[in-house]
């Protein structure tokens, strides 16, 4: 069994490439309470021709069948516990006829 579990002390930033492994759907990934950037697409570094940055700051990314995003998750000031990164479309998370479960994981914050 491979766990999906996040961890990460106060102060550490937290690199994580979402994908979409879908040939057909959109998923949208939230993360509540945690900033997140997003500083890449299609393992792409989010750059304009001159060097410009491009990143932006957002609580959630859609994306479409097979893209991928780069997201820097700052803990910086949060207080230690549970945060979650989730699909915000319900019946995306859960398991066939399980309940809860699906695209979901925990994001643990140590002191």
């Amino acid at each position: 069994k491979t766990s999906s579990l996040v961890t990460a002390k106060v102060g550490q930033r937290i690199l994580l490439r979402i994908s979409n492994v879908s040939v057909s759907d959109f998923h949208t990934l939230t993360v509540l309470g945690i900033p997140m950037r997003i500083v890449g697409k299609d393992a792409r570094l989010l750059r304009g021709p001159t060097g410009r940055d491009l990143s932006y700051q957002t609580t959630s990314i859609t994306l479409g069948g097979g893209e991928t995003a780069d997201a820097i998750l700052t803990t910086t000031g949060l207080a230690p516990g549970r945060y979650f990164i989730y699909d915000s479309r319900m019946n995306h998370l859960n398991n066939d006829q399980e309940d809860y479960g699906g695209m979901m994981t925990e994001i643990v914050i140590t002191p």
